[in-house]
This record gives structure tokens, sequence and C-alpha cells, in this order.
């Protein structure tokens, strides 16, 4: 089952790189021909890597570490102590389940992703592992001389489930335009095949139906665009369906637990401690439904950019819940007293004139004409309003204890931070900021660096001192 299950893993990694690849020379009529050929050849090599990398594909536990041994002609070896293991998470796909086996992912501060997978274990050996990996086995052990074994032996407590009514909403609020585009294209990827059909079909037609059907697809424009939606919107539902099943968040010891998933079905655990850092984002619509998508951060290996830390995300959350995670994670945090620092209306200014940008490229097009000028109001009209809602969302705010760093309007993003967590802070003022008294504060974070802009001088150095006096003052680790 381990080889199969390498095999499934390299086979889905060729199909997603070299599928447009695969799907032009299908279109060829002279490679058509030898295409089952060629795809028993890749599943015939592929098959050979998998049984290479499954047999000599070694690990074994010493006191400290996970050592694992892989590799045929280049032999590798890599040595993991059990302190720099950020989470350790179980996943099962839809045959996996169906035979009660678990794959197991290792996650490390030392990488962008997951640094290595298990593949195939047992639930008992899977369940084991994870104990082991995670610092937990000693506690269950002792206690399942007492209980029996059980591996969830930690106090649970409940912070959220997805039932269907939460997981519709979800649905309803995804990027219905980029699934409809991916509905659209896998679409002509299967009809392009059948084009010598559909063209022989159009050619044995009359002329006069020939022309009556080019006249019914300029009238059916309007219910194609209206197909377009719906068809977006049931992919957005069926998407946020499969991945979030059955999704529930749980506190069990000190770790958050969440499960979910209908045909993979995935198990994350991050230790409390470890969390670097939230970030919550909503469009408009989710915000009318009172919902947000948080995501769980923890440290990586770049602290630049924030764009590959290790973590989770949990859609659906309200207010209420929202809080409950907050407590659970970062405990010293209090809404309640708080600091805040405003960006200076240069902000606001900034954006104005930055969005005007377009109307130069329109001016070429179009030339100085009466729609031209047309456009333009309209657009300065719009722009004004939109940059100055977008202005007033940008906002840093302190308790002492963490930072929480809003932006955006119609794409609202709040991040929170602890300050006794941060690697380090940076003070940022060129020649166009220092006339008017300006700097930007970048914090930097394991997790990635976030930044407080066009903030005044003073402001921006008691958030320096006061970054730098948090980090240096701390008692204990940071994770």
């Amino acid at each position: 089952m381990g080889l199969v299950s390498v095999f499934i893993k390299n086979l889905y990694v060729l199909a997603r790189s070299f599928w447009p690849l695969a799907a032009g020379l299908a279109l060829s009529s002279d490679v058509f021909q030898y295409a089952s050929w060629i795809g028993m050849g890749v599943l015939g090599l592929n098959g050979v890597a998998a049984f290479i990398e499954y047999r000599f594909f070694k690990f074994h536990v010493t006191h400290d570490a996970l050592v694992v041994d892989s590799g045929w002609i280049q032999k590798e070896r890599l040595v993991i102590p059990f302190e720099r293991i950020q989470a350790v998470h179980l996943h099962q796909s839809a045959w996996q389940q169906m035979i009660g086996l678990y794959g197991l992912k290792v996650d490390t501060a030392g990488s962008g992703g997951s640094e290595l997978e298990f593949s195939a274990l047992k639930e008992e050996d899977a369940l084991g592992l994870r104990a082991l990996l995670s610092g937990r086995a000693e506690v269950i052990a002792s206690a399942n001389d007492a209980v029996g074994s059980d591996e969830s032996l930690d106090e649970i407590k409940p912070l959220i489930e997805l039932n269907a009514r939460k997981l519709f909403k979800v649905g309803l609020t995804q990027n219905h335009l980029r699934n409809g585009l991916i509905a659209i294209g896998a679409f002509f990827t299967v009809m392009e095949p059948l084009e010598r059909w559909w063209g022989t079909w159009l050619d044995s037609l009359p002329e006069w139906m020939v022309l009556l059907l080019a006249f019914a697809w300029v009238l059916l424009i309007v219910p194609a665009v209206i197909l377009f939606v719906l068809l977006a919107v049931l992919v957005s539902v069926v998407s946020a369906w499969i991945q979030y099943f059955r999704l529930r968040v749980d506190i069990q010891g000190q770790e958050l637990s969440l499960q979910s998933g209908l045909f993979r079905r995935n198990e994350f655990r991050i230790p409390l401690s470890k969390v670097q850092l939230l970030e919550w984002k909503s469009t408009w619509l989710r915000r009318k439904l009172s919902l947000e998508t948080l995501q769980i951060h923890q440290a990586k290996a770049q602290a630049e950019g924030g764009s590959k830390a290790l973590g989770l995300t949990i859609p659906g959350l309200e207010k209420e819940q929202s809080e409950r995670i907050v407590a659970a994670i970062f405990p010293k945090w209090n809404p309640t007293r708080m600091e805040a620092f405003q960006p200076d209306v240069y902000l606001r200014y900034r954006l104005f004139a930055i969005a005007l940008i377009p109307l130069i490229p329109l001016a070429i097009a179009f030339g100085l004409t009466a729609f031209y000028w047309i456009l333009a109001l309209t657009w300065v009209t719009f722009r004004w309003f939109t940059t100055q809602r977008k202005f007033n969302g940008y906002r840093a705010s302190t308790d002492g204890h963490g930072v929480l760093i809003e932006s955006g309007w119609w794409f609202k993003r709040r991040t929170l931070l602890q300050w006794h967590q941060l690697q380090r802070v940076s003070f940022h003022q060129n020649r166009v900021h220092e006339p008017r008294g300006l700097a930007h504060v970048t914090l930097h974070s394991a997790a990635g660096s976030r930044s407080i802009r066009f903030i005044q001088v003073e402001d921006a150095k008691r958030l320096v001192d006061y970054a730098a006096y948090r980090m240096e003052s701390h008692q204990g680790g940071w994770m």
C-alpha cells in the first residue's frame, strides 16, 4: 500500500505539472494515435520511480531526533531534532479511508512546507509516531496504563464545527470568477478533441441553418453569462464542500486540532506555543454574512514576505468564534485597552494618485474626446470614494502584549501578533517621507513580516523602542 501511495502521488504531480502539454499533444492528429503508447511508457517509468523511492526510504528514531535515509543513486540522510518539529499532520485520501491507512507529514521551521511525508501507515503506527514526534509519547504511555490505549487523552475543548448552513455560506463567498474560469477551461479541454466531429457536423448543415445558428449565438450571450455565473457559484459551493466537509476545530491540551475534508480527510495539530501570528481575511460579501477566514501561521525558513509560513486555514468564522481562538492562542490579548496608530492623510492622496494612472493609457487609446472625459470623470469620482474607504481601513492598535494591523476595504485583512515573539523590528524613512515627518515600521516574525506604514515619526520611534524592549525583557521561550 505504501508503494501504491507513492505511485499515486507521483502520478498526480506529473498530471498537475504537464497536463497543458499533454492536452496540446492530444490535439495533434499525428501524436494522438501514439497517446496510448506514450501513456503506458509514462506509467511504466512512474512505477519504476515509485518502487525505487519506496524501497530506499527508511527511517528510525533516536532519543532526540528523527533520522530518514532515502535515495538510490544519490543517497540522502535527513536528521530532524524533535525540538525543531513545528507540527505533525495526519491525512487520509479516499482510498486510504477505505482500507484504514493514514499518511503523515512532518513540518519544521526550516522548510517552506512539509519537510517529509510517510505514506500508508497503520492507524496505531500513525498515532504513535505523531505522539512520539510531538513529544507526547511519555504522557500517553503513562496514561494508557490507567485508562487504556487511546491517544486523545487530553481534555478536548470544542471551538468550531462547520455545519451544512455555514458550509454553504463559505461556498457562496468563494472566488467565483476564478472557479468559473477553471470550469470553462475544463469544459473546452474536454470539447476540443471533438472539434473534428463538430466541424464535420457543421459542414453537413444547409447554409441558411448555419446563419440561423450564428444569429442564435448572439441571442444566447445573456443566457450564457447567467449560466456562467450559476456554474461558477456551483463549482465554488462544491469545492468548499469537498475541502471543508465536517470541519471541526478543538483545543486538545496545549495543541490546536483541525479536521476537515471529504475525499481527503486531513487532521492538523499545531502546538499553541508555536503559533506566530493570526491573520483574518474577508471580502465585502463575507462581512455581510458575518464571516471571516482565519489563517494560523507558524515559523518558516525565510522570514521575508510571509507567503510560505506553515499554517492552517479556518473558513466561516463568526466574531465570537474568532474571539475564542484568540483567547486560546494569545490569552494575554486585551482589546478593551488599546492605543491606535492611524496613517497620515498623505497616504490617502497617494492612493488616489496611483488610482488615476489607468487614465493615461486610456487617453492615448481614445484621445481627448467627449467619451474619454465622461469616462475619466466617472472613474475619478468612483476612485475618490473607494480610496477614501481604503484609507479608513488602515490602522494599527496595541494593548501592550500584542499588535493588531488592519488594512483594506473590499478585501480586508487583519493581522495579530505578539511583541515578544518578534525576531527584529526596523525603521524606514526615505527622502519623500522625511520632510513630511512620516516613517514605516516593519515587524519581522518567524512567520513573515508585517508593516505599519505612513505614521508620524514620533509614533514610529516609540513603536520601535517598545518592540525592542519587549523582545529583550521577555522571560521564557518565544515558541
